[in-house]
Formats: structure tokens, C-alpha cells, sequence
């Protein structure tokens, strides 16, 4: 629906947040692996690399997810730290592939803001009780 509606919201934020909040609850493992396969369809879709969401995953839940969850102490502060990462870190990560393989580099548009915006606060609604 995205491709078709530009003005509606990717919600990658929202998955990937999910993902984060998520991922060591044994009952979700089915909605995670779900959540991995609309990131990589979004990748696929919108001209990312393939599988760059979950790179990004694993190098930020490895690295950061720690050290965020003991510096914030308001939750949904976390939650849009995820959101934001999830843009802003998906768009440098593949700026460096890209830079790497020395192909063009996507754009960051400023529809991006007003995505982020929107995703944070779908998923302060829905993921709030899980942080």
C-alpha cells in the first residue's frame, strides 16, 4: 500500500521496535520472524539492500539495546530511540553498503521525518505495556 500511497507511513519503526521489545519473549518467535520478512520485503520494495533491516538489528541489539535501556528510564523515550534508529540507522548502514560497493547512495528524503513521527507514536500506542 505504501508504493501506491506515498503519504501513508512505512511503519518499519513499529516492526523493528517490535522486534527489539520482542525479541527474547519465546511465545512471539512466530511475529518476529514475520516482522523479519516485511523488513526485508520493505528492502526489497523500496531499493534497499537485501536483509539490510537485519543487519541493523543485530548490530544495534548487540551493541545498544543494553546501554539505551539503562540510560533512559521513560519508556516511551526508548521507544522512539528505537524508531529513530530504525530509519536514520537502516538509511547510514545502507549509505555504507552502497558507499562500499561504490553504487549511488538512496536519498533521505524529508518524508522520513514525518514518518518517524508517526511511527513513534504508533508505537508508543501499541508496544507500550512491553518495554
Amino acid at each position: 500500500m505504501t508504493s501506491l500511497y506515498t503519504f501513508l507511513p512505512l511503519f518499519i519503526g513499529v516492526f523493528f521496535a517490535y522486534i527489539v521489545v520482542s525479541f527474547e519473549d519465546e511465545k512471539s518467535r512466530f511475529y518476529i520472524y514475520l516482522s523479519f520478512i516485511y523488513l526485508s520485503i520493505y528492502d526489497l520494495n523500496k531499493g534497499f539492500y537485501l536483509f539490510s533491516s537485519l543487519l541493523l538489528f543485530i548490530i544495534f541489539y548487540n551493541l545498544f539495546v543494553e546501554k539505551i535501556r539503562n540510560f533512559f528510564s521513560c519508556n516511551n523515550c526508548i521507544l522512539a530511540v528505537y524508531v529513530t534508529v530504525a530509519y536514520i540507522g537502516h538509511f547510514l548502514l545502507n549509505s555504507f553498503i552502497a558507499y562500499i560497493l561504490n553504487q549511488d547512495r538512496v536519498v533521505f528524503s524529508k518524508d522520513y521525518f514525518y514518518y518517524i513521527l508517526i511511527d513513534i507514536i504508533f508505537a508508543i500506542i501499541l508496544l507500550k505495556g512491553k518495554v
